[in-house]
């Protein structure tokens, strides 16, 4: 989360690492519906280390960032699911 934080406004500078979580989490079988419970923890961590410095709009920007993170991570790794189901399906069709 700390690289993101820093590179929230450079995005590019994340693609590569972006996708070897993504190869990661589908390698796991990481899927969508995890998403949230992850979200509702790390953002209780975060509330926890910031303390009082965790206003209600720190916590909202820091919860529209993981969502924003979280939505990144699910597209790739539908796609990076929808390749792998193809390979299969090809191999089958053989």
């Amino acid at each position: 989360m700390c690289a993101y934080a820093q590179n929230i406004d450079n995005l590019d500078a994340l693609k590569a690492p972006l996708e070897h979580i993504a190869r990661k989490h589908a390698g796991t079988r990481v899927t969508a519906e995890q998403y949230p419970v992850v979200g509702t923890c790390l953002l209780q961590a975060i509330k926890d280390v910031l303390g009082d410095a965790a206003t209600a709009e720190v916590m909202t920007a820091w919860g529209l960032a993981y969502n924003f993170l979280a939505d990144t991570l699910i597209n790739l790794e539908k796609q990076i699911y929808r390749e792998e189901d193809a390979k299969m399906t090809a191999g089958v069709k053989k």
